[in-house]
C-alpha cells in the first residue's frame, strides 16, 4: 500500500477551535460569488447574548485564547507538552503565554484584533492552518517580516494543489474604505514581489515539528517542480454597523433573527463594492476570499481585545 501523501497530514495542525468561534460568531449560509469563479464573500456577524448585547467581549476573549498558537512556533511550545511533571507542565505553559502576551505588548500595531480573527477564520472555516508563525519572527533583527496579515494553507487533492493563503485584515468604519486599503495592500505586496519572500519564510521557519510535511511543502513552493501551488488572497474586511443596536425583538433571539435578516438584505451591495475593486484590480487573476464582519464599531472591538490581553 503506497504511504498517504504527506500533505493530507496539513488539517492535523490546526489549532484553533471551531467550537470556540461558533459560539461567538455566526454567518449566512450563502457564499457569495464575486464577479468570477476565483473570488467568493462570506458575511459573518456578532451573535447576541441573553440580554441582546453583540458578543464582542466573548469573541475578544477567544480570540485571546488563541494567541499562543497564533504567536508561537510548535517549537517554542513543545516544552510545555513535553515536560516530565505536572507541575512542571504548568510552569513551562504559563511561561509561553506571558511571552506570546509580551510579543503583542512589544510590536504593537492598530491591528492585532483583526490579524488574530483572520487567523481563527482561515483555520475554523477554511481548514487551512497557519504555516508561520510571523509574530514570534519580529523577535529576530535578521528577518524582515513585513507582507502579508498571515501565510496559511490547504491541500487540493483532487487538482494535487497546494493553495496558499495570504492573510489581509482592514478594520475600517465602512466597507468601501476597508477594500480600498485591503486592494491596495495586496497590489503593494505583488508590485514588491512579496509573495516569493514569503515562500521563503515557509521554507525556512515552518511552524510545525515535521519535516516529511515540510519537504512536501517547499516542493510545492517551487515553481520549477512539478508540483501546483496556488496564490490566494483572504481579505477581512471589519467595519462599523449601527444595526446592532436597531435590531431588537421581544427576546434576543428575535433580535438576532432581525439582524440577521438586514444583514442579508445589505450583503448584495457589499459584494458589488467587492466586485468594483475586483474589476479594475491589476492582479485579479489571482484567487480571492472576502469575509465580511460588522461591529457595533471597530474601536470597540480593538478596546475589548486589549481589555482582554490584560
Amino acid at each position: 500500500m503506497p504511504e498517504p501523501h504527506p500533505l493530507l497530514g496539513l488539517p492535523r495542525h490546526i489549532l484553533a477551535s471551531r467550537e470556540a468561534y461558533d459560539a461567538c460568531v455566526a454567518s449566512l449560509p450563502e457564499v457569495f460569488p464575486v464577479g468570477s469563479a476565483s473570488a467568493s464573500a462570506q458575511f459573518h456577524y456578532l451573535k447576541l447574548d441573553g440580554n441582546g448585547q453583540p458578543k464582542l467581549a466573548a469573541l475578544a476573549e477567544c480570540l485571546v485564547d488563541h494567541l499562543v498558537n497564533y504567536a508561537l512556533s510548535a517549537k517554542r511550545t513543545a516544552a510545555a507538552d513535553f515536560a516530565e511533571t505536572r507541575g512542571a507542565r504548568q510552569r513551562q505553559h504559563s511561561r509561553i503565554n506571558r511571552e506570546a502576551r509580551r510579543l503583542l505588548r512589544e510590536y504593537p500595531t492598530s491591528g492585532e484584533s483583526g490579524e488574530l480573527l483572520l487567523y481563527l477564520i482561515l483555520e475554523v472555516v477554511l481548514g487551512a492552518p497557519q504555516a508561520v508563525a510571523k509574530m514570534e519572527l519580529k523577535t529576530n533583527p535578521r528577518v524582515e517580516v513585513h507582507g502579508s496579515d498571515g501565510i496559511h494553507m490547504r491541500y487540493d487533492e483532487t487538482l494535487d494543489c497546494l493553495d496558499v493563503f495570504f492573510g489581509e485584515s482592514k478594520l475600517e468604519q465602512t466597507v468601501s474604505g476597508a477594500l480600498r486599503s485591503a486592494f491596495q495592500s495586496i497590489e503593494n505586496f505583488h508590485d514588491h514581489a512579496m509573495a516569493q519572500h514569503e515562500f521563503g519564510l515557509v521554507t525556512s521557519n515552518f511552524k510545525y515539528m515535521d519535516e516529511p510535511l515540510r519537504q512536501a511543502v517547499v516542493r510545492y513552493l517551487d515553481g520549477q517542480q512539478l508540483q501546483a501551488c496556488r496564490v490566494n488572497h483572504a481579505l477581512l474586511i471589519g467595519y462599523d454597523s449601527p444595526d446592532y443596536a436597531t435590531c431588537v425583538g421581544n427576546s434576543f433571539r428575535e433580535a438576532e433573527q432581525e439582524f440577521r435578516r438586514v444583514y442579508a438584505e445589505r450583503a448584495p451591495r457589499c459584494v458589488e463594492l467587492a466586485i468594483e475593486r475586483l474589476r479594475e484590480f491589476k492582479y485579479r487573476h489571482l484567487r480571492f476570499e472576502v469575509f465580511f464582519m460588522p461591529f457595533t464599531t471597530v474601536e470597540d472591538f480593538r478596546a475589548a481585545f486589549y481589555r482582554a490581553v490584560e
